[in-house]
């Protein structure tokens, strides 16, 4: 079947920037207000249909990726037979992957709960053909319906998972759902797995990012020189810079802090984050002086860097 993209929300780290990830495309290529948007690829579930004449045209539509005659064929088919199955999973499924295409917050919602909606009705019928696929894309639902519904994402994912499930993204969502739930030793255990698969290097900043959080310092110091180290995308490589230098100067090691920043301004001269946080470390070591300096430059670079306005007006 032809796969469409999901995009995935942002995850945000203790400092404040966001990482996104990009399962097709160049990591830089996606760049959304000031923050960075996950993206991961999303596959539709493989259905173990048969020839049958029930929905078949909406399995067609299916297979070529026309989510909007899906949904309306399906809805058709469900007026003769309102709880069957395969048009109630075929609708919900579409209806899913509508709501990732759509721009508008508010018909995405809608799209989302008519699927969450469909998708329960279909596991209600009797020894449910598909309940591994309905469970799969059931959580992924949830995931995007945001904050209130993240233990029920989690809940039918690992379903699915038990069920035999087995996609990259399902460890990734599960990975997100448990980080913006601050089950942080859960998350790290799930990015652990996914760079067992593949180490994708936005995966690898992530891990790092709850590394530090949960104060495991050397491990993410070894995840981020790592990367570093390779031909990495540069906004990856900004965010990994910052992520080193914030677990540097938790440990109280300055110098080699500032070294990391610096690092970063040479390759990237108008990051006004790394400004922002050289000025962190002057203040930590009582040079103020210097700290409202880089607070300035911080502000210079980027008039709306909120953090070094308000060191401004405390110091």
């Amino acid at each position: 079947m032809r796969i469409p993209q999901s995009r995935v929300p942002a995850y945000r780290s203790r400092h404040g920037r966001r990482i996104f990830t990009v399962g097709i495309v160049a990591l830089g290529a996606v760049v959304m207000g000031t923050g960075l948007t996950f993206l991961v690829v999303a596959r539709s579930p493989v259905l173990p249909l048969t020839e049958t004449d029930r929905a078949l045209s909406a399995v067609e539509y299916w297979q070529a990726g026309d989510y909007e005659k899906v949904a309306a064929l399906s809805t058709a088919q469900l007026q003769a037979r309102p709880l069957d199955e395969l048009p109630l999973s075929l609708r919900g499924f579409s209806r899913f992957y509508l709501a990732l295409e759509t721009v508008d917050n508010e018909k995405k919602q809608e799209l989302l709960v008519a699927a969450v909606q469909d998708l329960r009705r279909a596991l209600l019928t009797p020894s449910s053909t598909f309940e591994p696929q309905i469970r799969y894309i059931l959580g992924k639902a949830y995931y995007h319906r945001g904050g209130y519904f993240y233990d029920a994402a989690i809940a039918e994912l690992e379903q699915a998972r038990a069920r035999g499930i087995r996609k990259s993204d399902l460890l990734e969502y599960l990975a997100l759902a448990h980080s913006e739930l601050k089950h942080r030793e859960q998350a790290i255990g799930y990015f652990q797995e996914l760079l067992q698969e593949s180490r994708e290097p936005v995966h690898q900043v992530m891990l790092a990012d709850l590394l530090v959080e949960e104060e495991r310092h050397q491990e993410a110091e070894q995840l981020l020189l790592g990367l570093l180290s390779e031909d990495t995308d540069t906004v990856l490589r900004q965010h990994a810079y910052l992520t080193l230098g914030s677990s540097r100067k938790d440990q109280e090691l300055y110098e080699k802090a500032r070294e990391t920043y610096q690092e970063l301004l040479q390759l990237n001269p108008t990051s006004a984050e790394a400004r922002y946080r050289l000025g962190e470390i002057h203040l930590a070591e009582g040079h103020r002086d210097r700290a409202r300096y880089e607070w300035r430059e911080a502000l210079r670079l980027n008039p709306n860097h909120i953090e070094s306005f308000q060191r401004l007006q405390e110091y």
